[in-house]
């Protein structure tokens, strides 16, 4: 109960100062904006093939959430409040506290870029709840590499730059994953063409989230 409490008041913290700063928020939406708007003026999309479909949404999620969630603790790194937050806080709720707001902060901007998607376009239609749930499942993926990256740079000079690399070669299998499932749906397949993908899908996020917790520790009292 204390774990769940201390993670709910991380998370809490977060989502306020996020309200406050608006800095995330402000990042992610001219991103997502000018990205599908770019993609609808430039490129014809009633002639977009379903690869073309999958893999230009989920770069934009990718570029999305990975500009926000770089800065998981670097407002108690400018705040200079770091150390007061590891000498009062376990690494096991402050982790998990960062990963569900990160994880929700990413799963609306999925559904945001996928909306619009679907606005622009016309023809952006997949089963829906199949749909939703590799969302659900991306975003999850998404949030539990980037938290652990994040908490590795945060004390670092160049942030941004490191946490892409050590971001992206680990993000490259469920780019592909979420690339292909998607690919499938909109071929017009049932959940049940997709089950391969959403068990490695289920299996990646349930790993990364145990290593995560598992090596967070050492991140945070070291």
């Amino acid at each position: 109960m204390q774990l769940f409490k201390s993670a709910l008041a991380i998370f809490r913290k977060d989502f306020q100062l996020e309200l406050r700063s608006r800095y995330a928020i402000n990042t992610v939406l001219t991103f997502v904006a000018s990205a599908t708007m770019v993609m609808f003026f430039s490129l014809n999309t009633s002639l977009l093939t379903a690869d073309l479909y999958s893999g230009l949404l989920w770069i934009i999620i990718l570029f999305a959430a990975l500009s926000s969630l770089a800065r998981s603790f670097v407002m108690e790194t400018d705040q200079q409040t770091f150390d007061l937050l590891r000498l009062n806080t376990p690494g096991l709720p402050v982790y998990i506290g960062k990963l569900l707001f990160n994880f929700s902060f990413t799963y609306a901007v999925s559904l945001l870029t996928a909306l619009l998607f679907a606005i622009l376009t016309g023809s952006f239609d997949p089963d829906l709840f199949p749909f939703l749930l590799l969302l659900l499942l991306g975003s999850l993926g998404f949030s539990s590499v980037a938290t652990l990256m994040a908490s590795l740079v945060s004390r670092s000079v160049q942030k941004g730059a490191i946490f892409s690399v050590l971001c992206l070669p680990l993000l490259l299998p469920l780019i592909v994953l979420l690339s292909d499932a998607t690919r499938t749906l909109l071929g017009g397949s049932p959940i049940g063409g997709i089950a391969e993908q959403l068990a490695a899908l289920i299996g990646y996020c349930g790993v990364t989230i145990t290593l995560s917790i598992m090596l967070f520790d050492y991140v945070w009292t070291d």
